[in-house]
């Protein structure tokens, strides 16, 4: 979450010391890459953030629908709202992703790879997103896809209630209620946010119903902060969802296809958690589980149904030796548990890290840091990460350089293991020991900022995934592994410009390569993609809007055919009626694309959508 200096940085009991360059944009303060509240001048590691602000401009309801226009961010999905989305960061597998919302590890422990339900994530309870990419996350024992952190932290001092509601295509009807109050003693937000749709046919195969396959989401969210004292804060969150999703393509009792199947979600995620800080030191201990159940239906009888539960204990703490040299380091025990009816099974985890940051020169960062994790059923793995930073002011304008390099690990999840050994393996899948895949990434980059009003980011990087765990997709024999490294390598360019006072554009684009051992093509990675924002918001004038661009590649299926690209336009005008009252109007895929992912299903083609915002 991106925090200015000042009141903030007391709330957070962060240490936030002045920076020689005066340029805000270094001095913004992010906790992604560390744990820890740091400025972004120290920063090595590739982030992109995005505001409320942001999130609002936007206007989807659906935080994936967002994250696709941010670089190196591909998203596959089985069908419209609801249905199974994939979100991968520089082309690598959307389970090697981690999503933390409010320092909660997102993982539904009861899936396949234990992968986050990004298509269950509202976005109106959020109130700011960072996006690290690459497998720098060394606090987190994340490896390469990246990490997605989730803050609901009101942005605004002072108590505000927001209303809203929204209806349009597909009989999509939303409401949402949010009250948060904020202040030096801390702050409390409740929100309630409700939306359901009919849908449309997600899937080619169901030639004979065509019936619309629906979604409803339930999310209600509790989150607060309370300044004990001048140096100890309390928080705690929770947040439970529940969703209900229509789906086509299952199995009845007789084993025969049905497409009329129904997946029932509910997920509890709640943590408790306490910063103490010192004169030279800032710590932070919490107590987090994530519990999921699921339930299938096929034919209106159940079929099956699995439990998920991540309980993690976590420390971290920022230690300033002197004004040159501080040090983070922590600890954090997780246990993941998978119960499918049939199956139950456990695994403990250990993790310990520090890592050493030094300001060689005024305006030169370097650090380094090691991690160890000890798994239950893979022993002990370490990683490592080394980063450097250089700022130099010319005027009016900074130049930062920035280089990473950093390794993880990701052990077989447990549905992974137990498939294997289970009833429904055979062949080559039986006889394959499933062993822990291991990440390395290697970042370079600069970034060019003028004042407040131009931002410029250039990112090479290049990282390989060794031991690939994949299933087989053409035989079904079970889960196999690559033998040698997956590689995925490009560039990523942006910009941010603020033209004058109410205009903003912004744009990004990536190229990359995203192959296999035997260097054929990953499927369903595109080699380019870019987006595009328009952004109008003028102080005096009650008309606002954006209007945003995607751009995705061609890429390739699992038979090696090609998906074809696509371009969608979306947009979305607001008018300030009074202060508090504004009505709006969004539009999405305006240009009414194709904008197929995954062959064998149907996409969202345009759709427009009215809502009113109440601010009191």
């Amino acid at each position: 979450m991106l925090i200015k200096k000042g009141a903030s940085c007391a709330l957070l009991l962060a240490s936030c010391n002045a920076l020689a360059n005066s340029n805000s944009a270094l001095e913004e303060i992010v906790i992604t890459s560390s744990r820890v509240p740091e400025p972004w001048s120290e920063i090595a590691t590739a982030i992109t953030t995005l505001s409320k602000e942001d999130l609002n401009y936007y206007g989807n309801l659906s935080l994936v629908d967002i994250l696709q226009y941010q670089p190196s961010m591909s998203i596959t999905r089985t069908g419209g709202a609801g249905k199974a989305a994939t979100v991968r960061i520089r082309g690598e597998e959307g389970y090697r992703t981690l999503v933390v919302l409010d320092g909660i590890p997102l993982t539904d422990t009861s899936g396949t790879q234990h992968s986050p339900r990004l298509e269950h994530l509202t976005t109106q309870s959020v109130s700011s997103v960072e996006i690290l990419r690459g497998p720098q996350g060394l606090m987190y024992g994340a490896d390469a896809g990246g990490i997605i952190y989730l803050s609901s932290k009101p942005d605004n001092p002072g108590w505000r209630n927001t209303a809203s509601l929204e209806t349009g295509r597909y009989n999509q009807q939303s409401l949402f209620f949010q009250s948060a109050i904020s202040g030096d003693q801390g702050y409390l937000q409740v929100s309630w946010q409700e939306s359901s749709l009919d849908g449309f046919n997600a899937s080619r195969s169901d030639t004979t119903a065509q019936d619309p396959d629906g979604y409803d989401n339930d999310t209600k969210h509790i989150s607060g902060a309370w300044q004990v004292t001048e140096n100890l804060q309390l928080s705690a969150v929770h947040r439970n969802t529940t969703a209900t999703n229509d789906y086509d393509g299952c199995y009845n009792a007789s084993f025969q296809i049905t497409h009329s199947c129904i997946d029932d979600y509910d997920s509890n995620a709640h943590q408790i958690s306490a910063i103490l800080n010192g004169d030279n030191a800032l710590h932070r201990i919490s107590y987090s589980q994530s519990q999921t159940e699921k339930a299938f239906y096929s034919d209106a009888a159940f079929s099956f149904g699995a439990e998920g539960k991540l309980t993690s204990l976590a420390w971290a703490s920022k230690l300033d030796f002197n004004s040159t040299i501080h040090a983070v380091i922590g600890a954090d025990a997780d246990s993941a548990e998978l119960d499918d009816g049939s199956l139950v099974r456990k695994r403990d985890q250990l993790g310990m890290y520090a890592e050493i940051k030094w300001a060689l020169l005024e305006s030169v960062t370097l650090a380094a840091g090691v991690r160890t994790d000890d798994n239950d059923d893979f022993g002990r793995h370490n990683s490592l990460r080394l980063t450097g930073v250089a700022v130099q002011p010319f005027g009016n304008s900074t130049l930062k350089y920035k280089v990473s390099y950093g390794t993880g690990f990701r052990a077989p999840s447990l549905y992974e293991v137990a498939y294997n050994a289970g009833p429904y393996a055979y062949g080559a899948a039986v006889t394959t020991q499933l062993n822990e895949e291991q990440s390395e990434g290697f970042d370079i980059g600069v970034e060019w900022l003028v004042n407040d009003e131009l931002h410029l980011q250039a990112t090479y990087f290049r990282q390989t995934v060794k031991d690939e765990i994949f299933f087989d997709l053409e035989a079904y024999t079970g889960y196999l592994q690559e033998d040698g490294k997956a590689l995925a390598s490009g560039v990523e360019l942006s910009a941010d410009w603020a033209v004058n006072t109410g205009l903003t554009l912004a744009a990004n684009t990536t190229i990359m390569n995203s192959e296999r051992p035997d260097g054929s093509a990953r499927i369903y990675r595109p080699d380019n993609q870019a987006a595009v924002s328009i952004r109008y918001n003028h102080p005096q004038h009650k008309l606002s809007g954006q209007v945003a661009m995607q751009y995705r590649g061609d890429s390739r299926g699992i038979v090696n055919q090609t998906i074809d690209g696509y371009t969608a336009l979306s947009l979305k005008l607001q008018y300030a009626v009074t202060n508090h009252l504004k009505p709006y109007i969004r539009v999405e895929n305006a240009l009414d694309a194709d904008t197929r992912e995954i062959p064998g299903y149907y996409a969202s083609r345009a759709a427009v959508y009215a809502g009113l915002s109440y601010e009191f």
